[in-house]
């Protein structure tokens, strides 16, 4: 069933109330957000869509409301909660209301499952299952307007108006294929607070070039990207808007100890260098003292290795294309390369090198130890149209 009034407009909260009231006793809730992101050090949520199969509202975040109540509720085991491409609406969710959903079922990582790609839109996951063809997005359009202009509402109520329409197809394809348990193994991944939370301390991690720094200059740069974290969420700015990685890096190298040691170098040559002079020379002189060593280099890719990961992929390729999957969803290849530059010593070191678990695991674990401890042939052969393609068969 899709429902076919507009939309509640909930902009109270009395309004809250009597929706979650409205949505107790409902097995399955949709869920979509709109939000403006660019310039923030959070995004700025503008809307909540809910959606069930008979009604839909929409949450004004703009108006003198809190929806931790609202979150809170979803976050139990039931009702389960349906969206697509779920990681940015449970993040913006986390980092605001402190709240993580727990049962959720996101259409897209279904999909994923039943051959449609690794990324499909919902656009087009609708055309496929339900030829339903949705208007034009607006996802660039200003969610700040109130009141907002009726092709925002459609807009916006559509996202979640189809989504209980597509669980039930998507649900019912992967029971019949037996790989609902596989699709509620990777959903689960998305009710972890570590998968959103922010941690300063860990900031230099997504700086570039921070492994090429000495260590006592890495040591500094922990610091500085910390201390930069703080101030853009401070200011509510992207951090790398408050001071790029290339000045961070470039303070670090030059371990200023005071204001004049920022001078004369034109890369620091920027008004929040001498703005923050002060938090970036103690944050440098805190580095000092916490030198960080670089992690033990890997040998070398040699043609060995990268043929060796080669032929991994292609058998990758084989069970993926078999089993009607994307292959980035099984196994990627910098994992391989990580796995072989690491020289496992056993099956079980090569498993937990590759990150094989769960369904991953019973799809390629013997494959891939079998294929690297010399117990597979790879041959090319015609199918029965004539065509080549390659085989794996164990040794005999």
């Amino acid at each position: 069933m899709t429902p076919k009034s507009d939309p509640h407009w909930v902009a109270t909260q009395a309004e809250v109330t009597q929706l979650i009231a409205d949505l107790a006793g409902e097995e399955r809730v949709a869920i979509d957000t709109e939000f403006h992101g660019e310039r923030s050090y959070i995004p700025h949520l503008m809307l909540v869509q809910i959606g069930t199969e008979t009604d839909i509202w929409l949450i004004d975040p703009l108006a003198d409301i809190d929806l931790t109540p609202l979150f809170e509720f979803l976050a139990q085991p039931t009702p389960l909660v349906i969206g697509h491409a779920l990681h940015n609406d449970l993040e913006i969710i986390y980092l605001k209301y402190g709240v993580v959903m727990q049962g959720v079922f996101d259409t897209q990582v279904a999909a994923s499952f039943l051959g449609f790609g690794l990324q499909i839109g919902l656009t087009g996951l609708l055309r496929e299952l339900a030829d339903v063809r949705l208007p034009k997005g607006a996802q660039m359009a200003d969610w700040s307007r109130r009141p907002l202009p009726e092709r925002q509402v459609v807009y916006a109520a559509n996202d979640v108006r189809y989504l209980p329409t597509a669980h039930h197809a998507l649900a019912a394809d992967l029971e019949t294929r037996g790989r609902a348990d596989w699709v509620a193994e990777e959903c689960r991944v998305l009710g972890a607070a570590s998968r959103y939370a922010r941690n300063p301390r860990l900031a230099y991690l997504r700086v570039s070039g921070f492994r090429k720094l000495r260590p006592i200059e890495a040591g500094a740069l922990v610091e500085l990207a910390a201390e930069r974290d703080k101030l853009a969420a401070e200011c509510d700015t992207v951090p790398h808007f408050l001071l790029s990685d290339d000045v961070l890096t470039t303070i670090a190298r030059a371990m200023p100890t005071c204001r004049e040691d920022l001078n004369g170098n034109r890369r620091l040559n920027n008004r929040n260098v001498h703005r923050y002079a002060d938090i970036w020379i103690a944050a440098v002189e805190r580095g000092k003292q916490s030198p960080v060593a670089r992690p033990p280099a890997r040998p070398p890719i040699t043609p060995g290795m990268d043929a060796a990961s080669a032929l991994i992929m292609l058998m990758v390729n084989e069970v993926a294309d078999r089993e009607s999957l994307a292959p980035q969803l099984l196994l990627r290849r910098k994992l391989v390369q990580e796995a072989l530059m690491d020289t496992f010593a056993n099956r079980e070191a090569l498993l937990q090198a590759l990150g094989l678990t769960g369904w991953r695991l019973a799809l390629l674990g013997d494959l891939a130890w079998n294929l690297l401890d010399g117990r597979m042939n790879v041959a090319c052969e015609r199918d029965t149209k004539g065509a080549v393609g390659v085989v794996f068969r164990p040794v005999s």
